[in-house]
């Protein structure tokens, strides 16, 4: 009895000095979510974190980085616990050009792949975009028929492998394949929709990166052209801040005869000639002038003028700041010779070695005769090579063939037009 009456006294008298006192647990400590919830939450977190990590490191491939892919899949080898992740690019009809990129073997061994045993491989020629596990793809017999095939997978230090096959718009195969390490189990479900949800991401990264490539290399193609017939470019920045310019512009601008570079800028002699190219210049950053004007550099030397063009750079309105390009100029000294280089006419005319060189030689004023001496062959030779040349370019004469060459700079370098104002600097 007494101890339940104390019991009885105990819990109102208890009560009440609870509610005598001031309630802090809502600031003392917060509401808190079941333990499962807040792993669950965490874990979403830490994927999402990881995904555009992944997403970041494979944009960063069209970065032009020497090692393009290479941090992407060293990423993506963790992101599915893979031993290697590998990124195999072929031109549709000829696999051993390809190449295979697997940062986590020697380069030796990821070559060998294509030259050895990627005809070999079984596990080829997926469905289109989707991921599919060996296992899936080719039965134990046919494994075991593909002995050399399984050798080099051992020599890798892999076993079970998860792949995906993109075709990209320009035509070359893109192969995307996961292994794991020997005596692991197989990929699960989770691992597959990781890849899946990243193939929209590849799929296009790949297409810009074939799209960027072509363009980088067109533009080598230019640039040597440019070169070529002794072209000198500058790229002005909207302060008028020399950004890039090529040898031949640097080599005409250290002579500082007529035209130097005084710092990051491009300083034309005398204060009313400079002053009036610069404003010209100005205006064509400012994007009041996108006439393109021609013009002489007079040279205190005597030597021939210098032809300066100068030509506004087109670019969407927001990149219109900074050192983004906003002014072109292009020059040219007259003194100095062209001389035209076969590989550039290779490149431009897709003809074979031989062919463009004989193009060159007599684009550079050497006769049928003294080519042939050159090249150590027969002058008939050097004309049999004429005729391939005629027919595939669409000539009938040796002097159509050299003015094509030398008129064959894209037509904003050329300076064959008449100045906008008839004056000279």
């Amino acid at each position: 009895m007494t101890s339940g009456r104390d019991g009885d006294a105990e819990g109102p008298a208890s009560e009440s000095h609870d509610d005598n006192r001031k309630d802090t647990s809502s600031d003392a400590i917060p509401v808190s979510r079941p333990l499962e919830q807040v792993f669950t939450a965490e874990a979403q977190q830490a994927a999402v974190s990881e995904f555009s990590n992944l997403v970041q490191l494979l944009t960063a491939s069209l970065l032009g980085e020497e090692e393009p892919w290479r941090a992407f899949l060293f990423a993506l080898a963790k992101h599915v616990n893979a031993r290697h992740a590998t990124l195999i690019l072929t031109p549709p009809n000829d696999s051993k050009l390809g190449t295979n990129i697997t940062p986590t073997v020697a380069p030796q061994k990821a070559r060998e792949y294509i030259d050895r045993f990627l005809q070999i491989d079984p596990f080829v020629n997926l469905p289109e975009g989707k991921v599919v596990m060996m296992y899936e793809y080719v039965g134990p017999g046919e494994l075991e028929r593909a002995s050399a095939y399984k050798e080099w997978l051992e020599s890798v230090d892999g076993s079970h492998i998860m792949g995906v096959d993109l075709k990209i718009s320009s035509g070359f195969d893109a192969r995307l394949r996961l292994t794991r390490w020997p005596g692991s189990g197989v990929f699960n479900r989770e691992e597959r929709n990781r890849i899946e949800a990243l193939l929209p991401h590849l799929r296009q990264t790949l297409e810009l990166y074939q799209r960027l490539a072509t363009t980088r290399s067109e533009y080598s193609v230019l640039i040597d052209t440019v070169a070529q017939f002794s072209v000198g470019t500058v790229l002005l920045d909207h302060d008028l801040n020399v950004i890039r310019l090529n040898e031949v512009a640097a080599a005409i601008l250290a002579e500082a005869d007529g035209i130097r570079l005084v710092g990051q800028s491009v300083v034309v002699d005398g204060s009313a000639r400079n002053r009036k190219f610069r404003a010209m210049a100005k205006a064509m950053a400012d994007k009041r002038s996108e006439q393109r004007i021609v013009m002489g550099i007079e040279r205190p030397s005597g030597r021939r003028e210098l032809a300066l063009v100068m030509k506004p750079v087109t670019l969407p309105d927001f990149m219109q700041t900074g050192q983004a390009p906003a002014v072109a100029l292009f020059l040219t000294d007259p003194s100095r010779q062209r001389m035209v280089r076969p590989d550039v006419v290779r490149k431009i005319f897709a003809l074979t070695p031989t062919e463009a060189a004989i193009a060159a030689a007599l684009a550079n004023g050497l006769s049928v005769v003294d080519t042939a001496a050159m090249l150590s062959i027969a002058r008939s030779t050097v004309r049999a090579h004429l005729r391939s040349i005629f027919s595939k370019l669409g000539l009938n004469r040796q002097s159509q063939l050299i003015h094509l060459i030398h008129t064959s700079v894209p037509e904003t370098f050329g300076i064959g037009e008449q100045a906008a104002d008839g004056a000279s600097l």
